[in-house]
């Protein structure tokens, strides 16, 4: 028997998780935003599996935003390395990345919010008359991300009946 104790500090796993959430603009007709949606999902949803990555797509008024969790090696890489190259998009900007101890999403590879009657009421509340991510801010990402993760998980062949709820003013 051996004199000498090995401790294992778990909490370097835990801290190379990182939280990072971009926006973009969509590149395509209003027309094609559901299959672009179906197959945005179908990839993330394969990848992320694969890679230990977790999150969610959220889409509204013309815009994307995705919050992804993970190692952040492995996030970072996702984003520069494919993210950025997708020609669905343009305009892509992390708006927010910060490490992270706890997965927000932890049950979805990748959970899909449309827009709905709560977001929209969320951007009220912060002065901003409709969903627009660049108009968020590092005091309400974190609640925003919180709302995103107490929304139902949707289909995309949902999609088209809450947006257009959603869209009525």
């Amino acid at each position: 028997m051996s004199k000498y104790t090995i401790k294992i500090d778990f909490r370097v796993t835990a801290m190379s998780l990182i939280g990072l959430m971009y926006a973009s603009k969509t590149n395509s007709e209003h027309s094609q935003i559901k299959q672009d949606l179906m197959d945005i999902l179908t990839e993330a949803i394969n990848f992320n599996s694969l890679n230990d990555i977790t999150g969610v797509l959220y889409y509204g008024n013309g815009y994307f935003l995705q919050y992804l969790e993970g190692e952040k090696h492995q996030v970072e890489s996702l984003f520069h390395h494919m993210i950025l190259k997708d020609q669905r998009h343009h305009n892509c900007e992390i708006i927010f990345s910060k490490p992270s101890e706890n997965r927000s999403f932890e049950r979805w590879s990748m959970k899909f919010a449309p827009i709905n009657m709560k977001i929209k009421d969320f951007f009220k509340q912060h002065h901003v008359d409709e969903f627009n991510p660049y108009l968020l801010t590092t005091d309400s990402i974190p609640a925003f991300i919180k709302l995103l993760a107490d929304q139902p998980n949707l289909k995309v062949n949902e999609y088209q009946n809450s947006n257009q709820q959603a869209d009525m003013h």
